[in-house]
């Protein structure tokens, strides 16, 4: 009985051009769905409340940050990261067609055919309340019914 050997093998090796393509893919779907450096817009200068109780919340996905500081008079001053750069939010603006909101034209925008969207507000901790309370009706105005606050966790020792 003849015996069948192994066919020879000829120059190259193997063929790893199908890998290398398998690869760039992967890391080009880890590029897209990593959030690695991406900024929510919150101010760290602020220095939040802190509390006891809370929820984190895990997916950012859907939420716009504002930062509320006191402004002048009786007007806040609110910022917010919009289109990729930080922004000033003002709660009433006197244009040549009228007055208008740019706040709750934003939050509008935003929520608009989108349930799952949130607001966190970050205010100082020291900030009156008449500062937090038209950002609070701008966001009830919008119809955005999910709003947050930002705030420290801190651990109660006996």
């Amino acid at each position: 009985m003849k015996k069948h050997g192994m066919p020879e093998m000829k120059e190259g090796g193997v063929n790893v051009t199908p890998l290398i393509d398998i690869v760039m893919c992967l890391i080009i779907f880890f590029m897209l769905v990593a959030r690695i450096g991406v900024s929510t817009g919150a101010d760290n200068t602020i220095n939040i409340p802190e509390t006891v109780l809370g929820a984190k919340i895990e997916d950012l996905g859907n939420t716009l940050t504002l930062n509320v500081r006191p402004g002048v008079g009786d007007d806040p001053f609110i910022t917010a990261l919009v289109g990729g750069e930080q922004k000033e939010l003002k709660l009433v603006e006197t244009t040549p067609t009228g007055v208008r909101s740019p706040l709750v034209d934003l939050l509008s925008e935003l929520r608009k055919n989108n349930d799952e969207f949130k607001v966190i507000i970050r205010g100082d901790k020291d900030m009156p309340y008449k500062y937090l309370e038209p950002v609070l009706s701008a966001c009830s105005q919008a119809n955005v019914a999910n709003v947050n606050f930002n705030t420290k966790v801190v651990t109660v020792t006996n």
